[in-house]
């Protein structure tokens, strides 16, 4: 979901994967704050200007303390039960996966060093890295992978991950200490890149039998970080584990993440040294930090997006003529150029990356267009409706839904807008008290990650109740092909009958923008924004 999701994932809907945090420069605080934002826009100051990262030269330093200064909203550090992006950050550190994926989504050995997958597609077979331990000594073998994936499968555990294991995944077969092998009731393309994020985070067995319920609170992992204490809303600390099976890579003593919502006071600790990293920012505050000599700005365009969901299986939403009046009233280059200076794309879909993106896909189905819009609001009955708009607090969900919703009340609906804490935003989503929002998704490696959670029938993250059998259809159809350049097409396809439909209207994919000390080394951005700390080192 997105960034509270996931994400992410990613709402965020937020979480799919479920909310990700992209940290704007405005806070919750209405008009006055959005006309701020876009006086900058018209300011002397070019926010599109060629950005300059600058990170230290030279091999890494070993040693020191990473402080992460974030909006943190995690939920929980079991793995099996994420739904929040924000949980990846601190899941890369102190958990491996299955597999790893390289900064263009490639899928890479991690605890895995190499997978067969058999003629017809239906045995993947992993052969795993020896000598790994977790951080409580205990081995990570087959039968902990066993473990980890059987507990996933099983519906009593109500996993909301079970989806992306099931239901091609028949049996978890242990053929030896090292060597396991995934048993498929057909070929099903996307398990294997799924075992490079939630569902591959491999967790000891005798930790999640010691805890019980509680491990959540006391994460046990095999990664280059072992967990030291967590403070709900406040702080996460983790140390280096010495008996890491990759001890070269690893370079920080710990990490430090600390939930510090404001943007502002996130650039404050990053000036006087007491942070090194915070959330991404946008384009208008990342002027201000072009000549500070002690910020760098790392960029990247990724395939996160901003969208509004809405409930089509229920009143006033079930009605596709109002859904395509809301589509065709939202000004998304309005967006793309008041809030992000031109550094994000008009998005017409949820895919903005990767080997189905489509680069010279056609234009916005419902392209702006408030004359259409009343058209379809009268078509619809709704003349008059008063439509409740509710939002997350989250600073940068407030930019961009402030600039829509002037144009929303234009179009013959009364629009009442309402705001949540970000913190328990995407739980009112997913709990279906919220039937209009503004939602933020990250991409995952293979299409199907985040497509069959959204937009499938029985998607474990479906929260506007969509459905549409030639989708799921598409989407079974397309898993089962493993030449990507054939399953893209198909792809594309989904992503089309999903925008004509619009459970989601699709704004931008927004490009990352990171700020960082510039003693920190290290610092490289995934297209799906979760920032992978222990790659990350700080000079003297």
């Amino acid at each position: 979901m997105a960034r509270h999701n996931e994400p992410v994932e990613g709402a965020r809907p937020s979480g799919p994967g479920r909310p990700l945090s992209r940290r704007a420069v405005l806070h919750a605080g209405g008009v006055s704050a959005l006309g701020l934002l876009i006086a900058a826009c018209g300011s002397t100051v070019d926010a599109s200007a060629p950005l300059r990262d600058s990170q230290p030269s030279g091999p890494p330093r070993r040693g020191g303390e990473l402080t992460f200064a974030t909006s943190m909203d995690i939920a929980t550090l079991d793995p099996a039960f994420s739904q929040n992006v924000s949980e990846r950050f601190a899941y890369y550190a102190m958990f491996n996966t299955l597999v790893g994926y390289d900064q263009n989504f490639n899928i890479v050995p991690e605890l895995a060093e190499r997978w067969d997958l058999s003629d017809d597609g239906k045995a993947l077979t992993l052969h795993l890295r020896r000598g790994v331990k977790f951080h409580d000594g205990t081995p990570f073998d087959a039968d902990a992978v066993k473990w980890n994936l059987d507990r996933l499968l099983d519906k009593k555990t109500n996993s909301p991950l079970r989806g992306q294991l099931t239901p091609p995944l028949n049996e978890v077969r242990v053929d030896g200490d090292a060597t396991v092998t995934l048993v498929l009731a057909t070929a099903w393309r996307p398990l294997l890149a799924a075992l490079g994020e939630r569902p591959g985070f491999m967790m000891s067995p005798t930790a999640a039998r010691k805890y019980g319920k509680d491990i959540g609170v006391h994460p046990v992992g095999t990664g280059p970080f072992e967990f030291v204490s967590f403070t709900q809303d406040s702080q996460l600390r983790m140390r280096r584990f010495r008996d890491y099976w990759d001890p070269d890579s690893v370079h920080l003593d710990a990490i430090t993440i600390t939930n510090t919502p404001e943007q502002q006071v996130q650039l404050t600790m990053l000036r006087t040294g007491e942070a090194q990293l915070c959330d991404e920012i946008n384009p208008q505050l990342g002027t201000t930090l072009q000549d500070d000599p002690t910020v760098a700005l790392a960029h990247a365009a990724t395939g996160n997006w901003y969208a509004v969901q809405m409930d089509c299986d229920k009143p006033p939403f079930d009605k596709p003529e109002l859904r395509r009046a809301i589509a065709y009233a939202t000004n998304r280059e309005g967006v793309q150029n008041a809030i992000y200076a031109k550094r994000a794309r008009v998005a017409t879909g949820p895919i903005g990356i990767g080997w189905a993106y489509p680069e010279q896909g056609p234009p916005p189905a419902y392209p702006y267009d408030l004359k259409k819009a009343r058209a379809l609001v009268k078509q619809a009955g709704a003349e008059g409706l008063r439509v409740d708009y509710i939002n997350s607090s989250d600073s940068d969900y407030q930019a961009v839904a402030q600039l829509l919703q002037g144009d929303y009340a234009k179009i013959g609906l009364r629009v009442k807008v309402g705001t949540v804490p970000g913190s328990d935003y995407y739980n009112q989503v997913i709990a279906d008290k919220i039937g209009w929002s503004l939602t933020e998704w990250t991409p995952r490696a293979d299409p199907d990650g985040l497509l069959r959670l959204l937009f499938h029938s029985k998607g474990g993250q479906n929260s506007t109740g969509y459905r549409n059998p030639e989708v799921d259809k598409l989407l079974d159809q397309a898993a089962g092909i493993e030449d990507t350049k054939a399953a893209a097409p198909i792809y594309q396809r989904i992503q089309r009958i999903v925008e004509r439909d619009a459970p989601y209207v699709f704004v931008v994919w927004p490009d990352a923008l990171v700020p960082h000390s510039k003693k920190l080394g290290g610092v490289r951005l995934y297209p799906d924004a979760v920032y992978r700390l222990r790659d990350m080192w700080i000079a003297e």
